[in-house]
């Protein structure tokens, strides 16, 4: 068998619902880690903290060895919300992801002798742009509302990777896009209108790379105050240890793999 495809069996067989193979020389040439240097601010929620940022020197100062990524995405549906709830520790979902990963990752260098690396979560720290590894890992595409769009589950997914000091062939991009003639009921339940308009942000990016949300029509900061909110609306209940819910409008309203 051929071994990208034992790696993407390997990791489907420890949990992930998807799986694929991404080539780290493309990912660097991928519009989000280009785009990343020419925005102003992209702190916010979710993100590095300012005191953990390392230097400019460190962002996307990938491994020299790795050659490919496998990307895994696992299923976060509507009606199992506690996946995504987090507890202060990150979120039930992530702790799967994470456990696939580290099976995935012994099982790649005991039984396929190929040496892998673990990346951190955040760019800043040596990670990277988890959606466009996915895309070019042929797991879906970005769509209208700045999210992984996956064939079978839509944008309710959740992905992490896993560097390969190996030259393994990509299993994507795919020819995938049922945003093309959607009518976005991304955008209109969106409640703080976050994907309404282009951001002035990116009236500056090159014509050839891809914007967010597919038309620059993804405001981060709006997106941010929505889970500064669902935070807010959690610290109300004063001594009592509630998970915060961030919000998932747009991923639930999507038609695509329901």
């Amino acid at each position: 068998m051929e071994i990208g495809k034992q790696i993407i069996e390997i990791a489907m067989k420890n949990g992930a619902n998807l799986a694929g193979i991404a080539n780290v020389k493309a990912l660097r040439a991928s519009a989000s880690h280009l785009i990343y240097t020419q925005l102003d601010d992209y702190s916010g929620v979710g993100t590095v903290k300012d005191e953990d940022t390392l230097t400019e020197n460190e962002l996307f100062n990938w491994p020299e060895t790795a050659r490919s990524l496998l990307v895994i995405a696992l299923s976060h549906p509507q009606d199992l919300p506690k996946l995504d709830w987090w507890d202060g520790k990150g979120t039930p979902g992530n702790r799967l992801l994470m456990d696939i990963i580290r099976h995935t990752q012994g099982q790649i260098e005991s039984h396929l002798k190929i040496n892998t690396q673990k990346l951190h979560y955040y760019v800043e720290k040596g990670g990277v742009f988890l959606k466009d590894a996915a895309v070019l890992a042929g797991l879906g595409c970005i769509g209208k509302n700045n999210m992984l769009v996956t064939r079978d589950y839509g944008p309710r997914v959740r992905l992490r990777a896993l560097f390969l000091d190996a030259e393994i062939e990509p299993t994507g991009p795919i020819e995938f896009d049922p945003c093309a003639d959607c009518k976005a009921p991304c955008r209109k339940v969106c409640p703080e209108k976050a994907m309404v308009e282009k951001v002035i942000a990116f009236e500056s990016i090159k014509d050839s790379l891809d914007l967010p949300a597919r038309d620059g029509a993804y405001d981060r900061k709006l997106c941010n105050i929505r889970m500064e909110k669902d935070i807010d609306e959690t610290n109300e209940y004063a001594g009592v240890q509630t998970p915060i819910k961030y919000c998932r409008k747009c991923e639930f309203v999507c038609p695509v793999g329901k």
